[in-house]
């Protein structure tokens, strides 16, 4: 045997002529392999071999595909756009700050109010026109506003409002209204054949006999309310109405009756009832009024205007005055208060004294100021003067009128008496201008703040 040959199957040793190999039995195939290729084949195989445990841990890596990319780089910028948007909503429809803008948009009348407010009773209608009284109360007491916004940021009601959750601003963030309790007052007056009128709108007659009849509102959202009652007594035409704060269902008293009363005033100053313009003060600084129809709780109170400066009265109850409402209206006089309003026998005194003997501490400004300093110069120099045996002073006030900051304006005369060796010098001085101020509430706490300016308008000598 010129090549040892081995069996395929098994490997042993045969014998070239072998069809059959003795050891393992298997057939012998016409391409018999020699002992290198046989050799060469199970090293093969073995370096080829690889154990099960690594087997399992080999993984082919392929690159990403170009489409995979792009919907991953997408989805990551979507998320952190959304988380942006999310910062940005949170912080913007926080709950802070949508009851700052709900308070802003209730003081302003101008506003429309209606997104922004629920009702407790379902038959009100939530319009921005219902709801217009409400922003007119808050416009005019824009504090009360405020302290209700404040409380409703960290509390869910505040008497007779709540803070409420309805729906979301772009489905993630709570949106907040104002919910208010609504009332149905009843409206009361004396006279049978009335009709009410509630901000110009027709309500309807009244129910009731004897000295009573009322009409019940239909839900009304708190706020400030223009009621009107119009009735006929004795073929003549009659109507009270009052301006009124709604914010219970307490009863609302519309009584009609007829009064005389008389107003005194500055000449020229607009006088309202009910806050409602009923007329001008004559220049004689009166104005009548007869068998005007009134209110039970009828508020009076009268308006100028001082250098572009609107001034208003203190506001007189009429019921508080104690009048017979069947007297003459000359019987019946109202003197309108002003804020700071010196009297004139005050004014008087005051000025007396000042250019007598002036002293500091009834000046605004004390040493400083400059009437006090003119005045304090004019006693000197009359001290001084060798020819003024004597002299004295009087003073005669003309006119108090309003003026603004707790402020008067007084026109005021002052007489000059000079006594010389030989002659009397009389000399009479009109002073317009002079400002006086009360600093407080007590009448006592009125200083001079000008003492204005002066004009000769007598000048006689008179021998001895």
């Amino acid at each position: 045997m010129s090549e040892s040959e081995f069996c395929p199957n098994c490997g042993k040793l045969i014998k070239p002529n072998d069809e059959f190999c003795p050891n393992c039995g298997a057939r012998i195939a016409a391409k018999k392999k020699s002992r290198q290729e046989y050799r060469a084949k199970e090293g093969t195989q073995k370096s080829t071999s690889v154990p099960k445990n690594e087997l399992a841990t080999t993984v082919n890596h392929q690159p990403m595909k170009k489409k995979n990319k792009i919907i991953f780089s997408c989805l990551g910028i979507l998320v952190v756009a959304f988380i942006a948007f999310y910062a940005w909503g949170s912080n913007h429809y926080r709950r802070q700050n949508q009851v700052d803008q709900i308070t802003a948009y209730l003081k302003n009348p101008h506003e429309n109010m209606a997104q922004y407010v629920t009702a407790d009773n379902p038959a009100v209608h939530v319009t921005n026109a219902a709801l217009k009284p409400t922003q007119n109360y808050y416009f005019s007491h824009s504090r009360a506003a405020d302290q209700m916004g404040e409380a409703l940021k960290y509390s869910d009601s505040y008497d007779n409002v709540s803070l409420v959750q309805s729906g979301r601003y772009l489905l993630f963030f709570p949106k907040y209204t104002l919910k208010f309790e609504a009332f149905s007052p009843q409206i009361k007056t004396n006279h049978a054949n009335s009709t009410i009128y509630v901000n110009g709108k027709k309500v309807g007659g009244v129910n009731g006999s004897g000295e009573e009849y009322y009409k019940k509102t239909d839900p009304l959202f708190p706020g400030k309310y223009h009621i009107i009652v119009k009735s006929v007594a004795s073929g003549h035409n009659l109507s009270a109405e009052k301006t009124a704060n709604i914010f219970s269902n307490d009863a609302i008293n519309m009584n009609i009756k007829t009064v005389n009363f008389m107003i005194e005033s500055v000449a020229g100053a607009d006088i309202y009832i009910n806050d409602k313009k009923a007329g001008t003060v004559g220049k004689d600084g009166t104005k009548d009024f007869k068998d005007y129809p009134a209110t039970d709780d009828m508020k009076i109170y009268v308006v100028i205007k001082v250098g572009g400066h609107e001034i208003k009265s203190k506001v007189i109850d009429y019921d508080e005055l104690g009048f017979d409402d069947d007297d003459d209206s000359s019987s019946n006089v109202i003197k309108p208060e002003w804020p700071g309003l010196i009297s004139q026998d005050d004014a008087e005194s005051m000025l007396q004294n000042a250019f007598n003997s002036p002293d500091e501490d009834d000046f605004v400004g004390g040493a400083e100021n400059k009437g006090y300093q003119e005045l304090h110069g004019q006693v000197g120099n009359f001290n001084d003067d060798d020819d003024i045996i004597e002299y004295d002073m009087e003073c005669k006030v003309v006119s108090v009128s309003p003026a603004p900051g707790n402020c008067s304006n007084v026109v005021y005369k002052i007489t000059y008496t000079f006594e010389h060796d030989d002659y009397e010098h009389k000399q009479v001085m009109l002073y317009s201008g002079a400002v006086f101020h009360q600093d407080g509430d007590e009448s006592d706490s009125q200083k001079i703040k000008s003492i204005g300016s002066g004009k000769i308008i007598s000048d006689k000598k008179y021998n001895n």
